[in-house]
């Protein structure tokens, strides 16, 4: 699996606060693949005015940090914190990746890289999310990331005529600081 290291390593995040107008325009299009809006809380197409609004609302805030991911000089995603509380070391987080792009590994690379960027750079204490139930592939990896499940979100969002539950995730930095040497063994090796 020297390949995943390979991709931690290639891996860039970009400021949404740096970012060209052409990369903001190529983060709408990913956020508008049915693939990636399927799992995101609303899953209706995004207009650019939209886009551009809910970029700069992003830039704005003080309780969020958002990233493009950058492959070589290629745009194949977005990740970030929000709702971070400093006082008590924790944040939200959430991330998605171009459908043209999934089943490589750049999941689990990305996410080793920024779980670690989270407790070493930013020195969280802890990190939580939220995934729609159905969405068991990710969950699944969270979890092998060292994620534990927190609980339940029921009836949490209405789609296509049926409620949908989301699961809580969450992980310390003492739980990804166990892990992490493991991690590193069995993806890297």
């Amino acid at each position: 699996m020297r390949r995943l290291l390979d991709l931690v390593q290639a891996i860039e995040l970009k400021s949404f606060a740096e970012l060209a107008p052409e990369t903001s325009e190529r983060i709408l299009a990913i956020r508008n693949e049915p693939e990636v809006r399927k799992n995101m809380y609303t899953d209706q197409e995004i207009g650019s005015n939209e886009h551009r609004a809910w970029m700069q609302r992003t830039i704005g805030r003080n309780d969020a940090k958002m990233f493009a991911v950058l492959l070589g000089d290629q745009v194949v995603g977005a990740i970030g914190l929000t709702s971070i509380v400093p006082v008590h070391r924790r944040a939200e987080w959430a991330f998605y990746v171009s459908k043209t792009t999934q089943g490589k590994g750049l999941g689990s690379a990305l996410e080793f890289k920024f779980l670690d960027w989270v407790f070493s750079d930013e020195r969280l204490h802890k990190l939580n999310c939220e995934v729609l139930s159905f969405n068991g592939p990710v969950i699944a990896l969270h979890k092998r990331f060292g994620f534990r499940e927190e609980g339940i979100r029921r009836d949490h969002i209405f789609r296509d005529g049926q409620w949908i539950d989301a699961v809580l995730l969450g992980i310390t930095a003492d739980e990804w600081s166990d892990q992490q040497s493991t991690l590193r063994e069995r993806l890297f090796k």
